[in-house]
């Protein structure tokens, strides 16, 4: 089953997103196999200028939805209190054109 979190950062969370992001990375390298979850698209959300990170996105595949709660149960940024509003959703992928990554960045 594939699955989409969205999470919106906090307004004042800069410093506390800052401070857990390498920890998150980190958390992201490892985690989701020991959860059976595979990362298939993660990354932040900008603000329309591109200039600050507002949340973070996952498009995931995993069994089930307890796969995926489990994962974010310790995610630094969860446990760091940066997202002020996180949403599972269950997605069935109709369409995929994502054959390079042009546009893509770090």
């Amino acid at each position: 089953m594939q699955f989409v979190v969205h999470a919106l950062d906090q307004i004042d969370a800069g410093p506390r997103r800052a401070a857990a992001i390498a920890a998150h990375r980190d958390y992201l390298s490892t985690a989701p196999e020991q959860h059976e979850v595979t990362v298939l698209l993660s990354g932040p959300l900008v603000s329309d200028d591109e200039q600050q990170m507002i949340g973070s996105f996952f498009l995931l595949d995993a069994p089930d939805r307890g796969a995926v709660d489990a994962l974010f149960a310790d995610d630094p940024m969860r446990c760091a209190n940066v997202w002020s509003d996180y949403t599972v959703t269950t997605v069935r992928i109709r369409q995929n054109n994502m054959t390079s990554t042009q546009g893509m960045s770090e």
